[in-house]
């Protein structure tokens, strides 16, 4: 199997620096990789080496465009060639396959579609306003916007039931319940984190707290455990109020949607729904662990531009968390980006 040369490391001198050239043109990379995935063409180079003529035959793509964009992900390492001039695919390819345990599929069909991708044309206007970007670019907020769009609400629910299936599989390692509690997932999405944690726990039982939904779609998971009558769903806001009646809250990379403002607010209306004695847990990146670095400032961009959110660090939550009447137990690192955070109401 053949890979391309490397790009020379020796440039002229006074010439920009190519690790920053390379920056500013990640872009076209991320764009080619999207037109891979929404052709097919990763799950047929699991199958077999293809002929440029045989993977445009099949993908109803003209040879020669496809070959050259085929030729750059080849020098970008997201696939391979062969001896025989045959495109392949590399261990790296199959993250882009639909069914993939570890699939990014979702990920990229909802983070490089149009309406996200168009968000960042306005992040100067944010910069300069303080509205978020998205906002501006669709006149209307994200969520607001995904409860009218179902297209829209499918691919951020698919991407967040992929996100959920690995980074909750290795959260609910580390949450133990016993039996017969009660558990209210708040912001909980199509339920797929609160049916791992049921699953994990047996005998207890979970309320999704969500908005309305466009379209009445929920992880088959957590439908099965609708059937049996081990979950249930109640609608609302948290900006409005949080349903009272549980032992266990759970909070699964919800604030870091939001500025400090509103993630008060929700943090508020949660305290007046207590009775005492309730356990609380939140699951976020915390930007002071090592590992996050880069990756944990470019997660924070995001959610700067899509939904005027932010990341935090431990700290950082600890203070909000004290500023609307909580206290601090534990933060618990786990085997993936997010840490679990326990607190609850102070005395």
């Amino acid at each position: 199997m053949n890979s391309s040369a490397e790009a020379p490391q020796v440039q002229p001198e006074g010439a920009p620096p190519l690790k920053l050239m390379a920056q500013i043109t990640a872009y076209r990379t991320s764009q080619c990789i999207r037109a891979l995935v929404e052709l097919g063409i990763p799950a047929l180079l699991a199958q077999d080496a293809w002929s440029v003529e045989d993977l445009a035959a099949k993908t109803g793509s003209r040879a020669a465009l496809l070959d050259r964009l085929l030729t750059h992900l080849v020098n970008m390492d997201v696939i391979g060639k062969d001896d025989q001039e045959r495109y392949v695919g590399l261990p790296v390819t199959r993250y882009l396959m639909p069914g993939h345990q570890k699939s990014l599929s979702n990920w990229i069909a909802c983070e490089l579609d149009p309406l996200l991708w168009r968000s960042w044309e306005r992040l100067t206007d944010q910069l300069r306003s303080g509205t978020t970007a998205f906002d501006l670019a669709h006149g209307s907020a994200f969520f607001e916007w995904h409860a009218r769009d179902s297209a829209a609400q499918k691919r951020f629910d698919d991407q967040m039931h992929e996100a959920s299936q690995g980074i909750g599989a290795v959260v609910v390692r580390s949450m133990h319940f016993e039996p017969g509690t009660k558990i209210t997932d708040v912001g909980g999405g199509n339920g797929s984190f609160l049916a791992q944690t049921l699953e994990k726990n047996p005998g207890t039982e979970g309320t999704l707290f969500e908005l309305p939904r466009a379209v009445e779609s929920y992880d088959p998971l957590f439908e099965n455990m609708r059937h049996e009558k081990r979950a249930t769903v109640v609608t609302g806001s948290f900006f409005e109020s949080v349903p009272g009646g549980a032992e266990v809250y759970l909070f699964s990379r919800v604030f870091h949607d939001f500025n400090d403002h509103a993630a008060t607010t929700i943090l508020q209306n949660t305290r007046r729904a207590l009775t005492g004695g309730e356990r609380l847990f939140l699951i976020e990146i915390m930007t002071d662990a090592v590992e996050i670095g880069a990756w944990g400032s470019s997660q924070d961009m995001f959610m700067l531009t899509q939904l005027g959110g932010r990341e935090r660090s431990a700290e950082e939550f600890s203070q909000l968390l004290a500023q609307t009447g909580f206290e601090t137990l534990s933060v618990t690192p786990t085997a993936s980006p997010v840490r679990i955070l326990e607190f609850r109401a102070a005395d």
